[in-house]
């Protein structure tokens, strides 16, 4: 029988479209298998050839994020085959599970999608099971792929506003008459718009239990340490130019960035580490969502230690 059951190629797709449609539905529209030419011009597509241009003509996107009026916003491939994710517009497959044979084939496909979207300035994730695990099943069902969406979006609307935001700001800017004074302004008023245009659930889940943790006076000090892996080569010399190469170089390489949380509290220390693929691009830092991630982690326990249900 020809007709399919489903327009998903498997359940997980299927699960994973349910959980962004009931979480990200209510501003934002969600579609999946859209046709790449609903989202990019085939015709009108540079430094693309023939054979190229008829596999863009056949292939789907798994999930097209849009606006409420449906101009697309963002792309996301889930990759359950290979495990893989993106870095860079490139494609990092899992070496452990998909073979020889097929990968240089699906890493071809996969980064066409990602130069194009990359030449229009658009964001294009491909993601796996690591980014749509709920960071703690049945408490907390935010995953990694909800903090890129946040922090996605999130960006695409600090730089459509932030001129007219300054603008609005000009006369108030220009009364300043001391430039240090007005630096400062500045600066803040900025740093103020990109976190009122954050997204990011995780984020904000976190700094409202950080917020309640403080007023109950069961917070008393934070700190961070990030890492990565693998590490890079030490540098003992700052002038030695081929060591900062080799770090440089290094640094493409790295596959997981993560952050440790302590946090002091009348109860003890509690501690809690976590680390993400390094799937860093233009519009998203990893190291960014990893914070976040381990304070959600750090202020849940606490909370829960504490008898506070948040």
């Amino acid at each position: 029988m020809s007709l399919r059951k489903s327009i998903f190629d498997n359940e997980n797709e299927r699960e994973l479209y349910e959980n962004l449609k009931s979480r990200w539905g209510k501003i934002l529209n969600i579609y999946p298998q859209l046709p790449f030419t609903k989202i990019f011009d085939i015709n009108t597509l540079k430094n693309v050839d023939e054979k190229e241009k008829d596999f863009l003509l056949k292939t789907n996107i798994d999930y097209t994020i849009c606006d409420k009026k449906d101009s697309p916003l963002m792309c996301i491939e889930f990759d359950g085959m290979g495990c893989g994710y993106s870095r860079e517009s490139k494609y990092i497959p899992n070496l452990k599970i998909i073979p020889l044979k097929g990968r240089e084939l699906r890493k071809k496909k996969l980064e066409l999608k990602l130069r194009i979207a990359k030449e229009h300035q658009f964001p294009f994730f491909v993601v796996s099971f690591e980014e749509t695990k709920e960071l703690i099943p049945e408490k907390i069902h935010l995953t990694i792929l909800d903090g890129i969406i946040g922090k996605t979006i999130g960006r695409i609307k600090f730089r459509e506003g932030i001129n007219k935001f300054l603008k609005d700001l000009e006369e108030e800017i220009n009364s300043i008459r001391d430039e240090e004074q007005r630096y400062k302004y500045i600066h803040d008023a900025i740093t103020t718009f990109e976190a009122m245009s954050d997204l990011d659930p995780i984020a904000n889940m976190a700094f409202e239990m950080e917020a309640i943790l403080i007023k109950r006076k069961i917070l008393k000090k934070v700190e961070f340490r990030p890492f990565i892996k693998p590490e890079l080569p030490e540098i003992k010399d700052l002038f030695y130019i081929e060591g900062l190469e080799k770090r440089l170089e290094a640094y493409k390489h790295v596959e997981w960035v993560g952050c440790e949380v302590s946090c002091e509290t009348p109860k003890g220390i509690v501690i809690k580490k976590v680390e993400v693929r390094n799937f860093e691009d233009e519009f998203i830092e990893p190291f960014s969502i990893a914070n976040c991630i381990a304070m959600l982690l750090a202020y849940h326990e606490i909370a829960e230690l504490n008898g506070i249900e948040i």
